[in-house]
């Protein structure tokens, strides 16, 4: 009986690491079947049910289409969701919004992650939207991320002060900022890669946890691995979309639009 609970409590941990990235469950949801008279196959039947929604996770990633925020982005849908970015990463964003709103700079999210496919998109589409092909960008690895300020709910792309402002509060939580780069100069653009080169990011490597925070991501490398099947469901829908006429690409997954 003692294995059999063991085992149970195993898969019930391992469940709770895996579902982390997209929802923060409470853990003890999962336990308490120790304590009470739930059936443990209910909850086992539970904890699979769940496994499966977690799996289609993507599909519920906010994105925006072209021209949402007043620019020619191309035809594909843009992923516009914090959850589709490297867990470290996307903290860091959460706090730059909520560091700009303090200021009241209000920030709107215009791509997060970025499929090979809408890289590729970019690319034909000249070198004033990007200089890297499809796999050279580091939105291709989660750790990258354009936002735009918005005044009236309008996007404000013009204005070299404010730019700044979010620049600077950018790279006080230690993230590099298009806005620093001569050529392209890219505002909007914010990254983070822990010393590693987008060449080993093609590799398959990811940049550690800084040592200060490595404690509050217990569960990274599981947290990654189901980043990166969100990842590649993604750009197979991206390149889905390639193949069907035009309009297709109007509609995103499952999110709004702004």
């Amino acid at each position: 009986m003692r294995t059999f609970l063991s085992s149970i409590l195993f898969l019930v941990v391992l469940s709770v690491c895996v579902s982390a990235q997209s929802s923060r469950v409470n853990g003890e949801k999962y336990l308490s079947f120790l304590f009470d008279e739930q059936p443990v196959f209910d909850t086992l039947q539970q904890v699979a049910a769940e496994a499966i929604v977690a799996e289609e996770t993507w599909r519920s990633w906010k994105t925006v289409n072209n021209f949402a925020f007043g620019k020619d982005r191309g035809q594909l849908p843009m992923i516009a969701d914090l959850q589709g970015l490297h867990p470290f990463f996307r903290d860091r964003i959460l706090l730059l919004i909520r560091n700009c709103r303090a200021k009241g700079i209000e920030l709107a999210i215009v791509e997060s992650y970025r499929t090979h496919t809408k890289q590729s998109e970019y690319f034909r589409m000249g070198r004033q939207y990007t200089r890297s092909a499809g796999g050279k960008s580091k939105h291709q690895y989660g750790l990258a991320i354009d936002v735009v300020p918005l005044r009236d709910s309008v996007a404000v792309w013009d204005d070299a002060g404010l730019w700044r402002k979010v620049g600077v509060e950018g790279e006080k939580l230690g993230l590099r900022w298009g806005g620093r780069w001569r050529s392209p100069y890219d505002p909007a653009h914010f990254e983070w890669t822990g010393g590693i080169t987008t060449a080993e990011l093609s590799k398959g490597f990811f940049p550690p946890i800084p040592v200060a925070y490595a404690t509050s991501y217990p569960c990274i490398d599981e947290d990654l691995k189901q980043l990166r099947e969100h990842w590649v469901a993604w750009e197979k829908y991206h390149q889905e979309l390639v193949t069907k006429p035009s309009n297709a690409t109007a509609t995103a997954v499952s999110a709004s639009s702004q």
